[in-house]
């Protein structure tokens, strides 16, 4: 079977988001006496689900920990109170699978909506989760800036002052920090420790790539320097190798006779998704970087000032998708990402956009 697995959010058997940085989160998170917000963050395809999918399967193995998976969308605050209480084997909220509301005193609870009523039942359940000494972590994968996330901060503030022991893991694409600057609502996200996925390490690439394909270690450093650490990446070159060699070890015939595909599917799956979420003046200086221009080039291609352009420096590094190689230079982060704009600006190109 193969052991890649380029799916977006599954953790591959193959897991190279190294184990300390699972275990540093996971301990951090059991020895903390006090809340705490974590939003983990990188390039689509940096492996930011597998990441907290990982953490998430190590910390559902402590009996104190009450591990509650939640969807970024309405009715989150009703989804939450509802998975607490199950877990905490409270029968109140279970009888809303056979009614479409329940409003018992004070409390009113609906399926569709997060009434007023939702943030005092909370407040009722972690008051229980405290008294029982553990501790509640939440998932929220790609966070971005909705109503319901708004909601959700604005409860979580308050649970947060009553110190009660929550703790809150999500992922979003860097953009978000982009744009939610001026929220006061989302500021809590501002705040939250950021976790960036970085490049996965050579030297565990190169082992990873020996020891499931049996080759040489300049075969080996061949695939890595094709990833360029790029999650992602890593994940679907070893499963097109795989898939071509059927087992058996690979020569360089085999990896020239995938390395279209290989690229197409980046193109595909990740690239065209990451260039067409990018503003047009964001565009406009990926694509003026590209053959290693310099900063002074880059400003004069542009036609804009150097203030002007060092903000869109700043973004397209924010966001992951260049590097700093010296004094006025930077370089992609992607593999084949300068191939792919160059095929985003050909008119016959099959991935020409227009602009």
């Amino acid at each position: 079977m193969n052991p890649f697995n380029p799916t977006f959010g599954d953790v591959p058997d193959i897991f190279l988001s190294s184990d300390t940085s699972t275990t540093k989160l996971v301990k951090t998170i059991k020895q903390s006496s006090f809340s705490r917000t974590f939003f983990i963050t990188g390039v689509r395809g940096a492996g930011k689900t597998a990441f907290v999918t990982k953490v998430c399967e190590l910390l559902e193995s402590d009996p104190n920990c009450i591990y509650l998976d939640l969807l970024n969308k309405n009715g989150l605050l009703t989804s939450f109170a509802q998975q607490l209480d199950h877990k905490l084997h409270s029968p109140l909220l279970r009888s809303l699978g056979s009614v479409r509301s329940l409003s018992i005193g004070s409390f009113g609870l609906s399926r569709e909506s997060d009434p007023i009523e939702v943030d005092l039942w909370l407040d009722t359940l972690m008051q229980e989760v405290a008294q029982t000494n553990k501790y509640v972590v939440i998932c929220i994968d790609e966070v971005t800036n909705s109503k319901a996330v708004t909601d959700f901060a604005q409860v979580y503030s308050s649970l947060k002052r009553k110190k009660y022991p929550l703790f809150v893991l999500m992922t979003g694409l860097p953009d978000l920090v982009l744009d939610i600057q001026n929220n006061d609502k989302l500021t809590f996200l501002l705040r939250s420790e950021k976790i960036t996925m970085s490049p996965l390490e050579k030297s565990d690439m190169i082992y990873a790539y020996q020891q499931t394909f049996a080759c040489s270690a300049p075969l080996a450093s061949k695939l890595v320097q094709m990833t360029k650490g790029y999650a992602y990446a890593f994940q679907l070159l070893g499963y097109l190798l795989y898939e071509q060699c059927q087992g058996q070890t690979p020569a360089e015939k085999d990896v020239a006779a995938i390395k279209l595909r290989y690229q197409t599917k980046l193109f595909d799956n990740a690239y065209q998704k990451i260039y067409t979420s990018l503003s047009e003046i964001d565009r406009q200086y990926l694509q003026a970087v590209a053959k290693k221009r310099k900063f002074s080039a880059v400003v004069e291609l542009m036609g804009k000032d150097k203030v002007f352009v060092s903000q869109y420096r700043r973004r397209a590094l924010e966001r992951h998708l260049i590097v700093p190689t010296g004094y006025g230079y930077v370089d992609y982060t992607l593999p084949y990402f300068e191939d792919y704009l160059m095929q985003a600006r050909d008119p016959d190109s099959a991935y020409y956009l227009g602009y």
